[in-house]
């Protein structure tokens, strides 16, 4: 008997103790009117140990009890049955309650789990849908936390070293992020799962309309963002459709058909036919403009109204223009900018698309260059709706994989960050790629070990570069064992993306054929947060407070850098090294360190670790000197980056400051830029302003009543009150920069 094992329900062994069943029936004895029958309990005992020690199998508690209920129906005491039954019930519903999964279910109904109903600013998770969405995503995270996840890694979350963002995927394989290469899917028409194909549209009004519907089915294939990343190129041609349409109608209006024209010929660019044809083309050159501004007002409504999502989400977008200098192309930026500034329907900021204006030098940053107005335009739109935000091409890094007669060569980037450009296999594309998923460090727990604020009289640098290796290594073999599950899906699991080419080559898949070689074209991200926080710990000082410090914190993601290329090489995949958007997780993070530490001064006293590689949201410095700061980390996160300043008061009343600060953040090699400033509106009266505590027109001062919208993590929210409350005391925190 002694050899004799259980299985506990927490998966344990345990040596089979015959007396717990006896006390068991004794105990449901007792409930009965009959009373306790000490022989029948140890007769039914020994019966259930009989079948235990003869089973090759190890029996588990449940089994055990299953048995235990089975011989007590068929004995005399059907009473002593009932209770026990009664009484397991009672227990399972007692280790229920005190389950971590049914804990958070009582949070995501009563919406008292802040922690989990905010953790995404653009999810509402209080709406029905957004309840059930959680629910689903919890369980989904508990599931591969138990079952699918390396030891090492659950080891080294449950410590605070790593985030495995996104983990309520990991199960079902689905990846993060794509650029979708909506010239190929327009021009070849696309298949929407097995409800139809649509055919090629033949204006622009059509075309926009299906950007619309392509981005909501491929949200569905994946968990995180959907990007353009050329989209004046993309749809420029479907311009040209509008305009020979127009055209042709035109010559009929105005009786100018005596001369036929070939259809190579009719083109907004071609002078000639205004000659030959004032009025026609006259007409079809304004009736193009208005359907191409009509399109873009009519496809921005429909990216933040078609709620695809649980939650209430619209898909995440985000578009990248500004290079395309043909006439159509430019009508296209013009349109976008234009339907933008004017916002929703009371003139409300939109959320989605995130617009992301491609800045170069020779085609639209001086004047006299083809694209500076749009540049100016952007400027604006920018100043009054916080987008677009501006990538760099001319950036070193950005511009060595530059040429100007493939589009595609000209960096885009997602709207969080997220950056792909480079590629081990083959050309240099964006389109039909994407980012497949990535784990991010907590740098602050390695500072503080290791550094002079845990009681230290120097930093333990070899402790550190040597705990900084042990987490990189865990790190990436994450990545990798969540690649081997994401590469083993078939095709026909993300149909949408594979049937139609949104990834590359996609379509030539079979559909039970494995993705693995495909999704090699993507990247895999070695991700960090506070670095600030870190350098803080190690030194006393954070990098905006000592140029040494700031050299260190430099050679720190450096070397993460140097190891994520040096693991491209041995695994012959894109790793790339990124500077992490952290919603939640920068609240997270700093829980745990808190648990484990306590408040630190400027490391763990806030509610919050910085993002990346950025200074401190509360630390007092001017624009340029922030910009010159940050500037270096840029060419050294490959996997995506991004700088802000903030500004004081109505941006759009500077309009010649607001251009000489991005121009100046472009100068000094920074990949990616914005600026932050108070988008604020009141929905009593509709003022559109800067409002403090209450409308400075009507007076209202609900907070229901004023949209303060505000960035986080490189997307908008549609108000500052959605925000988690980490994300909130950040925003609070922010100083202005001068």
């Amino acid at each position: 008997m002694a050899d004799t094992q259980v299985t506990k329900r927490d998966g344990i062994l345990s040596e089979y103790n015959p007396n717990k069943i006896t006390e068991a029936i004794v105990k449901a004895m007792r409930m009965t009117e009959v009373g306790i029958d000490k022989e029948l309990a140890e007769k039914i005992t020994l019966k259930v140990t009989q079948q235990v020690e003869k089973s090759k199998n190890t029996y588990s508690v449940e089994q055990i009890q299953d048995l235990i209920e089975k011989d007590l129906m068929m004995s005399s005491r059907k009473d002593v049955a009932k209770e026990y039954i009664t009484y397991r019930q009672k227990r399972t519903e007692e280790r229920l309650k005190q389950s971590e999964l049914f804990k958070i279910g009582e949070g995501i109904i009563s919406g008292d789990n802040e922690e989990v109903t905010k953790e995404n600013a653009n999810l509402n998770g209080e709406s029905y849908s957004g309840k059930m969405n959680r629910f689903g995503s919890e369980y989904s995270k508990m599931y591969a936390r138990n079952v699918m996840l390396p030891k090492r890694l659950v080891k080294a979350i449950d410590e605070g070293y790593i985030h495995v963002h996104d983990l309520d995927h990991y199960a079902v394989g689905t990846h993060n992020c794509i650029f979708i290469p909506f010239d190929k899917l327009l021009a070849d028409g696309f298949q929407v799962s097995d409800k139809g194909s649509v055919r090629t549209p033949n204006s622009i009004m059509t075309a926009m309309a299906q950007v619309a519907i392509i981005f909501q089915c491929q949200q569905n294939s994946q968990y995180g963002g959907c990007g353009a990343s050329k989209f004046d190129w993309d749809l420029a041609p479907y311009v040209t459709k509008s305009f020979v349409k127009h055209f042709k109608k035109g010559q009929m209006y105005f009786g100018e058909t005596f001369v036929t024209v070939d259809i190579e010929e009719l083109n907004v660019d071609n002078t000639d036919l205004l000659k030959v044809f004032p009025k026609s083309y006259t007409y079809a050159l304004e009736e193009t403009r208005l359907e191409t501004k009509q399109a873009a007002e009519s496809m921005i409504h429909n990216l933040n109204t078609m709620a695809s999502r649980a939650g209430g989400q619209v898909p995440f977008t985000s578009i990248t223009f500004g290079l395309c200098t043909s006439t159509e192309g430019r009508m296209i930026s013009e349109a976008i900018l234009n339907a933008s500034m004017n916002g929703l329907g009371h003139s409300e900021t939109a959320i989605f698309p995130q617009l992301i204006f491609q800045c170069k030098q020779g085609v639209n940053q001086n004047l006299g260059e083809p694209n500076y107005d749009i540049f100016i335009k952007a400027i604006e739109c920018s100043s009054k709706r916080l987008f677009p935000n501006f990538v760099n091409v001319d950036a070193d890094f950005n511009l060595q994989y530059y040429d100007p007669t493939k589009p595609d060569t000209s960096i885009a980037t997602m709207g969080c960050r997220t950056r792909v450009i480079s590629n081990r296999f083959g050309e240099v594309y964006q389109s039909g790629r994407g980012n497949i998923s990535f784990n991010s460090i907590n740098l602050t727990k390695l500072g503080i070990e290791n550094g002079v604020v845990n009681g230290r009289t120097e930093v333990d640098v070899n402790g550190f570069w040597s705990k900084l290796d042990e987490i990189l290594d865990i790190t990436l073999d994450g990545l990798l064992h969540r690649f081997d599950i994401q590469g083993n899906q078939p095709a026909k699991a993300s149909d949408f993306m594979m049937q139609n080419g949104s990834w590359i080559d996609g379509e030539k898949l079979h559909p039970n054929q494995k993705i693995k070689d495909l999704l090699r074209m993507g990247s895999v991200s070695i991700g960090f947060v506070g670095l600030a926080e870190c350098l803080k710990a190690l030194f006393g000082k954070h990098h905006g407070e000592d140029q040494n410090v700031w050299y260190f914190g430099q050679e720190l993601i450096g070397y993460i850098r140097d190891y994520c290329d040096k693991k491209s090489d041995e695994y012959d995949m894109n790793v790339t090294c990124f500077a992490s958007p952290a919603e939640s997780l920068a609240g997270k993070f700093v829980r745990m360190l808190q648990k484990q530490y306590g408040k630190i001064e400027g490391v763990t006293d806030r509610e919050y670790l910085t993002n990346s590689f950025h200074i401190p949201v509360y630390y007092e410095i001017a624009a340029h000197k922030k910009i010159d700061l940050e500037a270096p980390f840029h060419k050294l996160t490959n996997a995506g980056h991004i700088s802000y300043v903030e500004l004081d008061g109505n941006a759009r009343n500077n309009l010649e400051a607001f251009k000489n600060i991005v121009q100046y953040a472009l100068s000094k090699n920074i990949g990616y830029f914005s600026i932050n400033h108070p988008v604020d509106k009141c929905m009593s009266c509709y003022y559109d302003g800067v409002i403090n505590k209450e409308c400075p027109a009507c007076g209202e001062n609900s907070e229901e009543k004023i949209s303060k919208i505000r960035r986080v993590t490189g997307y908008l929210t549609g108000n500052v009150n959605n925000f988690n409350s980490a994300k909130r005391a950040e925003e609070r925190d922010r100083v202005r920069h001068t």
